[in-house]
């Protein structure tokens, strides 16, 4: 039997259910294809998620999926160098990303999507003007547009020719929910450093008063061992002592999003597309966004009875003007932050501690247009961070000039 519809969407995270929710809230007939058995599982996420990210993308801040309200960070730097940035009121909560997953997919199936679990898309293409999916399950779905939401590694982009991140690219991230007492449930706790996490950073984020949720994403293959040693670093104790409530595992996108986000029939978004930030690698506020404005330019695409790329073309210029130059400046500040020394991430610290820059990004923060915010703040103060960073990135390019030639 074959399921026909306007849109069919691929994966059931938060980006593919916000599309999902979009186009059927503009009357069309849409279809979600999740993999998984159950939506929100297994769950790759820390759950961190900003209000104004979440108002902008039409979510409650408060709702049966939220753990608790965040209103400031601990940053320490290799050598425990610590600056604390705070609000007088929460900029953010900790959800549960399972019933927030599940509360998007009551609000797709409010709207009229049809949720199709453990179907895993196992063959697309293209047939006449629209697309056939044969699922797992035995079923078949005829579709008008495609939205791909799969996720890190997706599979539908390179059947059309689409480049899209390869798995080398992507972090690897690991966290564990612990239970662990006495420790501030206003405040997030965040680690740099190249013998703690090359490639990002570690956390720890409190999900009430006796749990917090600890991880870590780097790129190298030591994953766990670096995860270990993080634990009884920062809290004494072995983490067999600790034992963890559960275990999370992930890929985390920091490079940017793919070069081209649509063709014939087809848009991406989410993961899929890179929509994910490239200074912490969050992704769901940037990807719902994203994804609204797929639902939008899919539903008018169809209306107009026109799928073509160059029509759906509309949706990528969209999103880029939208959240482009944010991108590229974060993508900018992830690769010079990718080439600093421990020894210059302390001096960082110490230049911003003397600078005040945390007491200026109280004022005009946002968590989510992370680069455009640091900027700002840095406009004034510029000049004193330059050098630094020229001479990192100098080093860095001599530094692997080098190896070149000795190898050779």
């Amino acid at each position: 039997m074959v399921e026909e519809t306007d849109v069919a969407v691929i994966g059931a995270g938060p980006s593919g259910l916000i599309a999902a929710q979009e186009a059927s809230r503009m009357g069309l007939r849409v279809v979600v294809l999740e993999e998984h058995g159950e939506i929100g599982l297994p769950c790759h996420c820390a759950g961190l998620l900003s209000i104004r990210g979440l108002c902008r993308i039409g979510v409650p801040s408060s709702g049966v999926y939220t753990l608790n309200m965040i209103r400031g960070a601990h940053l320490f730097s290799p050598s425990k160098i610590s600056i604390t940035v705070e609000w007088e009121s929460p900029v953010a909560c900790v959800v549960n990303r399972h019933l927030f997953d599940l509360f998007l997919a009551s609000e797709a199936r409010r709207r009229g999507s049809l949720i199709m679990l453990g179907a895993r898309v196992k063959r697309a293409y293209r047939k006449g003007d629209g697309w056939l999916l044969e699922t797992s399950g035995g079923d078949a779905v005829k579709a008008k547009v495609l939205i791909d939401a799969e996720g890190a590694t997706p599979r539908i982009p390179q059947m059309v020719g689409l480049k899209t991140h390869g798995a080398e690219r992507l972090l690897k991230g690991i966290q564990a929910d612990l239970s662990v007492s006495s420790l501030s449930t206003d405040y997030v706790e965040v680690y740099f450093g190249r013998n703690i996490a090359p490639g990002l950073f570690a956390w720890v984020i409190p999900l009430n008063d006796e749990v917090v949720r600890v991880g870590l994403a780097c790129k190298t293959r030591d994953i766990r061992e670096k995860f270990t040693k993080f634990v009884e670093r920062r809290f004494k104790r072995t983490l067999k002592e600790l034992k963890p409530i559960k275990y999370f595992t992930g890929l985390i996108i920091t490079c940017g999003p793919i070069e081209r986000t649509y063709s014939d029939g087809l848009l991406i978004v989410g993961d899929s597309a890179g929509h994910t930030k490239p200074i912490t690698g969050g992704g769901v506020i940037f990807g719902g966004l994203c994804a609204k404005i797929a639902g939008r330019v899919a539903s008018r695409a169809i209306l107009s009875d026109n799928v073509s790329g160059e029509f759906l073309k509309a949706y990528e210029e969209s999103w880029r003007s939208m959240i482009g130059g944010e991108l590229k400046i974060a993508l900018l500040i992830r690769r010079i932050l990718d080439r600093f020394s421990d020894r210059d991430i302390d001096k960082i610290f110490l230049m911003a501690l003397r600078e005040k820059v945390h007491e200026k990004i109280v004022l005009g923060a946002d968590m989510d247009y992370q680069a455009i915010t640091l900027m700002k703040t840095l406009r004034a103060r510029i000049l004193k961070f330059i050098p630094m960073a020229l001479s990192t990135i100098i080093g860095s390019v001599v530094g692997e000039g080098s190896k070149y030639i000795k190898g050779r």
